[in-house]
């Protein structure tokens, strides 16, 4: 074993004999014979380097250890960055022996670990020779970084990703306490901006780093001459939170045994639980929820409402419901989850000054909140109805013969040069009388599509309202309409789940599935959905399609790993038709885009138009509810407003990155 960091790093411990086992016996790295100071400790050596191991009068968390008076001279390191021979072999060992293993982002083949005292180790596979040559090269994580290629505006973050990124910033030289303060400070700044009117804050406090985040905020208030209540559910707080509670109770502010004593506070601010909760609240905790929920006080919750799963979204048994919710740093994904709406509130987002080199390696889902790039270029001057693409429209019955008027209207709206409807002939005079400037094949008896060459259709949008010839029309398609990127909604979905939807690569079909939460689970009965993103991303992987996972937080994801997440929507879409809508809206849509590229589409294109649509389709349905109220927003008045939405919004465009940048 070999260093490839520190010449000499000290380490505080509390336990001694415990921190010997971890280095000696579960590391394996070999102990000096004789240990050259007055006090108690011991000397491990590590190639031509050394690892002091010092023990103290009380466990001391990060931020204190490198500012005790006269024991900073020894240079406390939280992080340590150890070269192991056989890398695998150390991992089990530490597997065997209950520590959690995290695999580092540096790029190399390396694991991260807390000791017993909590100093991050980096354990790299690094042999001796090569070891000591790295010792001059920083320790940053420049190679790979989810924030080189993510937005931290929209990035939405595992508690895991989260954890690991804190600890590269703290391992850089960032101390927890100084990052405490920047939090704190921020949230102060924007508490002020929110409730202005607020005279009297209680807080709900926590015994760790959540818990100081929300003193450091208790601190600013009382500067403010702010009145300040705190109830502290636990006494056994960690040192750096207790520092803060004990200069709080200097400034003047109240602790109260019981949270019942906040009641005459006008906010509350929620410090009780941060990411990483696993487990359901009990007492004194839920108690306190209970009671905070049902106070009619606002509350403000820090990082995610304290009994908020950060993963799924689903609650701990009991759940803060939050007025407020302050993300710190970047996205939580489970704020973002559609089983947490009732529970965060207004969402905002805190930036603390993540450095653009500190991240997880692996990708995250992102908020769809630039969707711009994801739509097809305005047509230039000088193009006509066959450059702007032709769309066919498989769709209708007699029974939902509605669904293909519908359809027909979003795809009217996406732009699209034409649109051919395949419906049965019943419904020619109704199409006709709908969308005057729509072709109809209609078909009797047997379920039929005109042939492959009689138009060069760039799309399909199929599925809305086919009822019984479902199954046939899929089939004809499936046969000889493979070239074609493809929608599938609605009873298309169905058809496709009665099939396999192992049909679509076995056939090479190139399509965007659009099924609410039932033709999910029909489509995909193997995966559960908890979480939601990463469902859609398990459908995508197995479908090889584009997943538009529909709901009041939509999910698109992509079978190449891609997910993005809709991040404002309407309970008014919840009618009937709404989706006939959407297919048709996003078929246009694809159909506009491959004309224009004059090519086949591939996955990133297909991804593209799917984001777009969804995301125009909300729009328009949240300014359609500003009008005409929640009940009028009806999919015929969508269909037909969707052109003046994308209107408006356009003037209010503001610029973006570029999705992924």
């Amino acid at each position: 074993m070999s260093t490839y960091q520190h010449l000499h790093t000290a380490l505080w411990v509390s336990d001694l004999a415990r921190a010997e086992h971890f280095y000696g016996t579960v590391l394996g790295i070999p102990k000096a014979e004789r240990f050259p100071f007055n006090f108690p400790g011991a000397w491990y050596q590590v190639g031509s380097s050394q690892i002091h191991l010092i023990v103290t009068e009380e466990p001391l968390d990060q931020g204190q250890q490198a500012s005790r008076g006269s024991k900073a001279k020894w240079g406390r390191h939280p992080h340590v960055a150890l070269g192991v021979e056989d890398l695998e072999a150390v991992k089990a060992r530490l597997l065997q022996a209950g520590y959690e293993v995290q695999p580092s982002a540096s790029g190399r083949a390396a694991v991260f670990v807390r000791d017993p005292d909590g100093n991050v180790i980096e354990l790299s596979s690094i042999s001796p020779p090569s070891a000591m040559t790295a010792m001059t090269e920083p320790c940053l994580p420049q190679q790979r970084s989810v924030l080189n290629s993510l937005d931290p505006a929209t990035a939405l973050v595992s508690s895991a990703q989260m954890r690991r990124l804190e600890e590269e910033i703290f391992a850089a030289g960032m101390p927890v306490a100084a990052l405490m303060e920047k939090v704190g400070l921020a949230v102060f700044a924007r508490l002020r901006q929110d409730f202005p009117q607020a005279q009297r804050i209680g807080i709900l406090c926590g015994t760790g780093h959540n818990g100081g985040d929300g003193l450091v905020v208790g601190r600013e208030l009382r500067l403010a001459q702010k009145g300040v209540k705190v109830w502290l559910g636990k006494p056994d707080l960690k040192p750096l939170t207790a520092d803060h509670a004990r200069y709080l109770r200097a400034l003047g502010a109240e602790f109260v045994e019981r949270v019942e004593a906040l009641a005459d506070c006008d906010l509350l601010i929620d410090a009780l639980f941060g990411i990483g909760l696993n487990r359901p609240l009990g007492d004194p905790w839920a108690g306190a929820v209970e009671w905070a929920n049902g106070s009619s006080i606002p509350i403000l919750s820090l990082d995610l409402p304290s009994g908020l799963n950060d993963q799924t979204g689903e609650i701990w048994g009991c759940c803060i419901r939050a007025s407020h919710t302050y993300a710190l740093g970047l996205w939580k994904r489970g704020l973002w989850q559609e089983a947490a709406l009732p529970w965060v509130g207004r969402l905002h987002r805190l930036d603390f000054g993540i450095p653009p080199w500190v991240c997880p390696a692996e990708a995250a889902p992102q908020l769809l909140l630039n969707p711009w790039p994801h739509f097809p270029p305005d047509p230039p001057l000088d193009t006509h109805k066959y450059r702007q693409g032709s769309l066919l429209v498989v769709a209708g019955s007699a029974a939902y013969a509605g669904a293909a008027v519908l359809a027909g209207l979003g795809s009217r709206a996406s732009g699209v040069g034409m649109v051919t409807l395949v419906v049965p002939a019943e419904l020619k005079g109704l199409i006709h009388s709908t969308l005057p400037e729509a072709l109809v094949h209609p078909w009797e008896g047997i379920p039929a599509l005109p042939p492959l060459g009689e138009k060069p259709f760039q799309a399909v949008a199929v599925g809305p309202g086919l009822g019984e010839a479902r199954r046939r029309l899929l089939e004809s398609l499936l046969q000889d309409w493979a070239g074609i990127p493809w929608v599938i909604d609605a009873d298309g979905l169905n058809a496709l789940a009665e099939m396999g939807v192992e049909r679509l690569q076995e056939n090479g079909i190139q399509a965007i599935l659009t099924p609410h939460l039932g033709e999910f689970r029909r489509l995909f009965p193997g995966i559960p959905l908890a979480d939601r993103m990463e469902a859609a991303q398990k459908a995508a992987a197995q479908s090889g399609a584009v997943v538009v996972l529909k709901g009041a937080r939509t999910v698109i994801a992509s079978p190449t790993g891609e997910c993005w997440v809709n991040p404002e929507s309407t309970p008014a879409l919840a009618r009937g038709g709404s989706g006939d809508v959407l297919t048709g809206l996003i078929g246009g849509l694809m159909a506009r885009r491959r004309a224009q590229l004059g090519q086949s589409m591939g996955i990133a294109e297909l991804l593209s138009c799917a984001c777009a649509g969804v995301w125009w389709h909300a729009q328009a349905a949240i300014q359609l509810a500003g009008e005409r109220g929640l009940t009028g927003v009806d999919p015929a008045h969508l269909g037909e407003y969707l052109p003046k939405a994308l209107s408006r919004l356009k003037v209010a465009r503001t610029p973006g990155p570029a999705p992924g940048k």
